[in-house]
Parts: C-alpha cells; structure tokens; sequence
C-alpha cells in the first residue's frame, strides 16, 4: 500500500507543481526603458497576470505604457523619469480595467495619467457587460519626488481614471438603433444582426479604488 501511495504521489507531483506555477504572475525584468517622445511600449503576453521589474524608466512627453489583456500588473521602478503627458494603462480585454500596483521612486515627475476605467460594452468588447474600473496602489518613494492627485496644475499631479464603464450610454439613442434594426431586420430575427442580439449593457461598472501613499523603502 506504501509503495502504490509513492507512486501515486510521483504521478501528481508534476501536475501539482503545475498548478502551483500558474498562480504566480509572470517576472519581467528589464535593466532601462526608454520612451521615446509620443512613442508607446506594450506588454502584451499572454498572461493576464505579470509582475514587472525595471531599474530605470524614462517616459519622454506623451510617452505610453500599454497593458493588453492584463487583469494584474505589479511594477517595479527604482528611477523613474516621467515628462509631461506621460500615460500608462491597460484593460483586461473583457471591458475591465487593469488592477494596478506600482512601486516607484520618482527623481523626476511633471505628470502622469493612469488609465485603467472601465471600458463600454457598445463602444469595446460587445460580448461583456460595461466594465469595473481597476484599482489603483502607488507606493512611491518618501525621499523622492513626491506626487499628488488634487490639482491638476501644481507639479507632480497624477490623473488616475479608474471609473466604471456604461457612463457615456445614451439609452434613448440606442433604442433608436433598435428599432431601426427591428424594421430592417430579417423575419423572425430582427437583431440578428447586433452581437449576440445586444446593443449595450444598461448596468454600469463599478469604480475602482485608489490608493497613493510613501514607503521608505521600494525592497519587499
């Protein structure tokens, strides 16, 4: 009986570990990034979940970060230098925006917007409901440059959209479109045409949550 048991546990101790692999998010670890002035760079693996290292960063005006099909983003940054109408944000491909963590030292910081809201079913993926704006942690370095969130014409201001899709819904027009599509429309399927027969989602998203506050040290 001991002996089928060991085996029994050699047979699954592949598919255990496995599993345990999957929960981990993806390490990305990059020694400097450079963004070029109006320029993006995208993480766009496979992985909904990945967690991002980067020694230097430098966002150049109106320099990008996109996250394509991402649920969970940790980043890392231990220099940060972050021009004028830097942008980072992402969604997770099913109208909601991407949760993210970011653990930053700024040496520089003019301003920076985080876009992860959440996305309008009839303007983005028809096959899900309005999307969850992401949630928002910044951990940022208390000997660096310290950011704010009030007012957008002080320095260091960051703008962090992370509000529920449905909001720009007119339900007034889109019944208009329904109708027009009930008289087009062919004979026992007047909305065969609409995406699985829908033109928006009446439910709004949820907001996400924000959180900003200074560590004394970026090491976990």
């Amino acid at each position: 009986m001991m002996k089928r048991l060991v085996i029994l546990m050699g047979l699954l101790a592949p598919f255990l570990a496995s599993s345990q692999t999957k929960l981990k998010p993806r390490v990305i670890e990059i020694k400097k990034l450079v963004i070029d002035k109006r320029d993006s760079y995208e993480f766009s693996s496979k992985d909904s979940s990945v967690s991002i290292k980067i020694d230097t960063l430098v966002m150049h005006p109106d320099a990008k970060i996109r996250f394509l099909n991402k649920k969970d983003v940790t980043m890392l940054v231990r220099h940060a230098v972050i021009e004028k109408g830097a942008w980072i944000g992402g969604s997770d491909g099913k109208n909601n925006g991407t949760n993210v963590t970011l653990d930053i030292n700024f040496a520089t910081l003019k301003n920076l917007t985080i876009n992860v809201a959440g996305q309008d079913a009839k303007s983005a993926n028809r096959k899900f409901d309005n999307g969850n704006g992401g949630n928002v942690v910044i951990n940022y370095l208390s000997s660096g440059v310290i950011p704010q969130i009030q007012t957008s014409k002080q320095s260091a201001y960051i703008e962090i959209e992370n509000r529920g899709g449905g909001y720009r819904t007119n339900p007034q027009s889109d019944l208009a479109v329904i109708f027009g599509q009930i008289r087009s429309g062919s004979p026992g399927r007047p909305l065969g045409q609409l995406a699985n027969g829908r033109v928006y989602s009446g439910g709004y998203g949820s907001d996400g949550k924000t959180t900003l506050q200074a560590v004394t040290s970026l090491d976990r």
